[in-house]
């Protein structure tokens, strides 16, 4: 088979999965669980490890709970992906964005954060029911919040949303949940050191 053949063939394939999950609303919406999951991995799991050996050389010792802390941090970030407008890096690529579901307006930053808190520890189950109910999964109720289709956007518009952020009274309120939830799940994990 010639290069180009193959690549033609290459080609199409990405071109049929990519027709397949477009065309089909509960796919894409698994699609965007599933490539959220992965980008989140790939910022944070690198630049984690990075940080583990470089302290580790420098003489810092990941113990007495600093180890657990990193770990709870990188949670911590995971849980807040939606937090710009609602949408999550594969939720702005595949246009999708989460909303309050009373006011049908973008989901504040604690709705947002709420609705993430469920996928520590049922994230397989998160994924099965997205599956069956495409626009809210189990943290959405809890959040009162529901998945809409939206407007594609590129990714760099994190960045500016980043850059036009201001201090508001949600930031306080997720930093106190989280403080509560993580401390929760220390109680209930075993002791890492």
């Amino acid at each position: 088979m010639t290069e180009k053949h193959q690549n033609s063939n290459e080609i199409s394939a990405v071109g049929v999965i990519k027709k397949t999950v477009d065309g089909n609303y509960r796919l894409r919406r698994i699609a965007s669980m599933l490539l959220d999951h992965f980008i989140m991995c790939i910022l944070i799991i690198p630049p984690s490890i990075i940080l583990t050996i470089i302290s580790e050389n420098i003489g810092l010792k990941m113990n007495d709970g600093m180890g657990f802390f990193v770990f709870f941090l990188i949670v911590f970030i995971y849980l807040n992906k939606d937090f710009f407008k609602g949408k999550s890096p594969a939720k702005r690529i595949l246009g999708y964005q989460v909303i309050n579901r009373k006011t049908e307006r973008p989901a504040t930053e604690l709705q947002c954060f709420v609705r993430n808190l469920t996928i520590c520890v049922a994230w397989p189950l998160e994924v099965i029911i997205g599956f069956i109910n495409p626009q809210r999964r189990i943290g959405d109720f809890i959040a009162n919040t529901k998945v809409v289709e939206s407007e594609k956007e590129k990714l760099k518009t994190i960045w500016t949303d980043l850059k036009n952020t201001t201090l508001k009274i949600n930031f306080i309120g997720i930093l106190i949940i989280g403080g509560i939830y993580f401390y929760g799940l220390s109680l209930i994990l075993p002791n890492m050191n």
